[in-house]
């Protein structure tokens, strides 16, 4: 384990070819001090995963990682997924055709605008086909006609969920939490992780010992259904005769996902990153540190707690924000 104050130095790994709990024990864990910690004698690490290669870093590296090889090992050559114009999946899943020689699909949401934004252009470039539907079509993205009209129109494909929303991704993040269980050696008292699909969260919440206590931080508006499938894919992945070791945090979505951030979060985005050294991305983990910090204050943690919190990568999507100067 490295447990560092600082560190910006990116590994270099291979998805089709490295041993992914290997790849996940050599992630460093860096101490944030953050304002609402003083005098609480709570400790903060964040565990560093957005320094997992710039194109696929974070949770997307492990959400893709037995995806693609399944893929391969079934003679796929061509991947489809779904997502926004800003989506990080899409983002990521580009530049993994193109690095591993599959033919990509994203299938966006809504019609395609004049300009492209940032992630999508990077998809496009590396030679992702993209499919504009509306939003009413988008909404039966799981329906079988929709399905079967794309393999139509599109040959056949291997169907990645939006998000990397299925059981191969959420056993990508069950080794994630693993990882820090065997780097920590059960040193700590609770881990936290954004979360858009939960499928993140039920990943990790099943890697990790069940006497630990995941928290996964909400960044949608209205959640919906999204804890019923955080119990459906952490059922699938541990006995059900054990006591669900998840929490999921509503309250700090700040509007909702991708809006424009309230003044009072912009100036701890900007705070936290002077302070720490750590970019955040816009969308999951700023909004996820500001809860931590938010949760602190209230005393939620008693003092003396380890806390660990996932930065789960993602930081491509700044380029669609006013960040921090």
């Amino acid at each position: 384990m490295v447990l560092a104050d600082s560190t910006n130095e990116l590994l270099k790994v291979d998805l089709l070819e490295d041993d992914l709990l290997s790849v996940a024990g050599k992630i460093p864990l860096q101490r944030v001090a953050l304002k609402a910690f003083a005098d609480t004698g709570i400790e903060l690490l964040v565990r560093r995963d957005d320094l997992i290669d710039p194109e696929l870093s974070g949770n997307k590296f492990y959400k893709l990682f037995f995806n693609l090889r399944v893929a391969r090992e079934q003679g796929f050559i061509r991947l489809l997924s779904f997502g926004g114009a800003y989506s990080n999946h899409l983002h990521a899943l580009a530049a993994a055709g193109k690095r591993y020689g599959f033919s990509t699909i994203g299938v966006v949401r809504g019609e395609r605008p004049a300009q492209l934004s940032p992630t999508l252009g990077d998809a496009e470039a590396w030679g992702m086909k993209l499919i504009f539907i509306s939003r009413a079509d988008y909404r039966d993205k799981n329906e079988p006609e929709l399905l079967a009209e794309l393999r139509l129109r599109h040959g056949e494909f291997y169907l990645i969920p939006e998000g990397g929303a299925n059981l191969h991704g959420a056993l990508g993040m069950q080794l994630l939490g693993q990882a820090l269980e065997q780097q920590l050696k059960g040193d700590y008292t609770s881990v936290c992780i954004a979360c858009g699909t939960g499928t993140s969260l039920a990943g990790l919440a099943a890697g990790i010992d069940s006497t630990k206590l995941a928290l996964g931080f909400s960044v949608l508006k209205g959640e919906g259904g999204l804890g019923d499938a955080i119990s459906t894919t952490y059922r699938q992945l541990r006995a059900s005769d054990v006591t669900a070791n998840w929490r999921l945090i509503t309250g700090f979505h700040a509007g909702g996902y991708g809006k424009k951030h309230p003044e009072y979060l912009s100036q701890f985005w900007q705070d936290f990153e002077r302070n720490s050294g750590i970019s955040l991305d816009p969308v999951y983990t700023v909004k996820m540190f500001w809860g931590i910090s938010s949760l602190v204050q209230q005393g939620y943690w008693p003092r003396g707690s380890r806390i660990v919190a996932i930065h789960s990568g993602g930081l491509q999507g700044r380029r669609s924000f006013a960040c921090p100067s």
